[in-house]
């Protein structure tokens, strides 16, 4: 690579255990090429911007071979510009676009440079995410602001034709999803003909907020980013400190960490295939399995002392000991939902009325997937064999055996069909974890204040791979955070099995991604 590109290119092999490459700013694309013709199954984690003073630090994290590669490089602040990567990565449209948006950096050749995640009035020339950024003065600006309409067109609220095709607006608001966002869905007749989604109806500043808050309240901050997968969100988020800060967890911690998080997975795919036969008119499913869901709500408050958001872990550790006492209440309530999933499987294998709402509806095809760097159940649906867990293995999961679930058809049914296997493999997971619970700490002391560098970092949530990046300065409090939600990455499939496809199956299309924007908009 480095005779390819001459000395405009520096490899540093070792960045907490990942690998970073510098480049100057138009080389950009060549690295990523690159990367490209050696591993086809390379996809794009995220990309993140980095206020440095004078410039502005973009790095696009690749993963490949399970091993996340960064690629480094800057911009002048003044008039930023660089080449997009979509025509080579069709997974960077949204990467780039909310950049854009935070950052203010134009990425030339984007196919769709609008707005993603703020408000179509939201000023011009304020870039939240940059440190110089004087957000005390938005609400006088956007009163204020003349430009904003000139610059960025509204989009329609309503329903517009378009000769014979017809836009159907699914939100903001929305009967199903308490989330508010917003899909314009033109059709011709029942075929959906394009799909432009709106994105940012409730997003929180949260990267920005993390950095006026300390490592300790940042814990609790981002695992409020999700009610569902909150403890997917604050051990990713420990994890990358502990990886700055070269801390060592106790292996306990491990093991606990572990079943906490595959708890998490249990009750977030009950919730999801409970959801989806809702959307799709089958209410008996819905409330099958949202039951089935609350003695493992139940097993996470008993091990956390909380139901929804747990604030189990911490830096170092987690804040609470399993008890001997806990063991045969986990391992009867798992006995029992185990016993019900070979019903549930004759449900799907069976039920006429499931089958067709889910059988060859939303087929992403594996050459799709890769290309859209989707991640989770829908990748895996799609024959792609990806899971954080095995390829990149973190607290317990590299000492647990268990199997990546996958399937090959791509469709609908395949989606939910994996949650299902998912389901019986997390209750081994979290058998084996308690029969092989270690001895010892569950928790070490740590400094408040985090040492100078940074770390990337990720784990596989209930929908996916979950994407951190922190960079510490050398304070209490951290210097950047950067979030790379499961839902974000997975959106753009949606608007590819969408097209082509009849308006009635998007609900049942839609469901199966598990879409959450409370994570996508944080």
């Amino acid at each position: 690579m480095q005779a390819r590109l001459s000395d405009k290119v520096q490899i540093q092999p070792a960045y907490l255990g990942k690998a970073t490459i510098h480049v100057d700013a138009g080389l950009n694309r060549d690295v990523v090429r690159i990367l490209l013709e050696n591993d086809g199954n390379v996809g794009i984690s995220a990309i993140t911007g980095l206020d440095m003073g004078e410039k502005i630090g973009v790095m696009y994290h690749m993963r490949t071979d399970g091993l996340i590669v960064t690629v480094r490089t800057e911009v002048p602040k003044e008039n930023p510009q660089i080449a997009s990567i979509t025509d080579l990565i069709p997974g960077a449209n949204f990467h780039e676009r909310e950049v854009a948006d935070l950052f203010g950096i134009v990425f030339q050749g984007h196919p769709n440079p609008a707005r993603l995640v703020l408000p179509d009035d939201w000023p011009a020339n304020l870039y939240p995410l940059r440190k110089d950024a004087k957000l005390e003065e938005v609400t006088a600006n956007v009163e204020n602001c003349a430009s904003c309409s000139a610059q960025h067109e509204p989009v329609q609220l309503q329903p517009q034709s378009e000769g014979k095709l017809v836009n159907i607006v699914v939100g903001p608001q929305h009967p199903a999803l308490l989330e508010p966002e917003k899909f314009q869905i033109k059709v011709d007749g029942e075929t959906v003909n394009d799909v432009e989604p709106r994105i940012g109806y409730v997003h929180r500043g949260v990267e920005k907020a993390s950095e006026q808050r300390t490592y300790l309240q940042d814990v609790y901050l981002v695992e409020r980013i999700c009610g569902i997968c909150n403890s997917c969100h604050a051990a990713c988020f420990v994890e990358t400190v502990e990886k700055i800060m070269s801390v060592e967890v106790p292996a306990r911690a491990k093991y606990i960490r572990t079943i906490i998080l595959e708890l998490n997975r249990l009750h977030s795919h009950l919730l999801l295939l409970g959801h989806a036969g809702l959307e799709i008119g089958y209410e008996t499913l819905f409330q099958y399995m949202w039951r089935d869901r609350e003695p493992i709500m139940d097993l996470t408050e008993m091990l956390t002392g909380n139901r929804v958001i747990s604030s189990a872990m911490t830096v170092g550790g987690v804040r609470r000991d399993l008890s001997e006492t806990d063991v045969p209440k986990i391992k009867t309530r798992l006995e029992a939902l185990m016993k019900k999933m070979d019903f549930y499987q004759k449900l799907y294998d069976s039920e006429p009325s499931f089958r067709m709402r889910t059988r060859k509806v939303g087929v992403l095809s594996k050459e799709d997937a890769l290309r859209l760097c989707v991640v989770g159940p829908v990748a895996r649906a799609s024959g792609v064999n990806m899971d954080v867990r095995k390829d990149d293995p973190y607290e317990a999961y590299g000492e647990i055996p268990f199997k990546v679930i996958t399937r090959t058809e791509g469709d609908t049914f395949a989606r939910l069909q994996v949650r299902l296997d998912e389901i019986t493999e997390s209750i081994n997971i979290i058998d084996y974890a308690v029969d092989h619970l270690p001895s010892g700490p569950y928790r070490i002391k740590v400094p408040r204040v985090v040492t100078a560098g940074e770390a990337v970092n990720r784990v596989e949530a209930p929908r996916g791979e979950l994407f951190y990046y922190v960079k510490s300065n050398g304070t209490a409090y951290p210097e950047r955070v950067k979030v790379r939600t499961p839902t974000f990455a997975n959106i753009p499939a949606f608007i590819k099995t969408a097209i082509g496809g009849s308006i009635a199956d998007v609900p049942a299309n839609f469901v199966s991604l598990d879409p959450c924007f409370s994570c996508t908009d944080r």
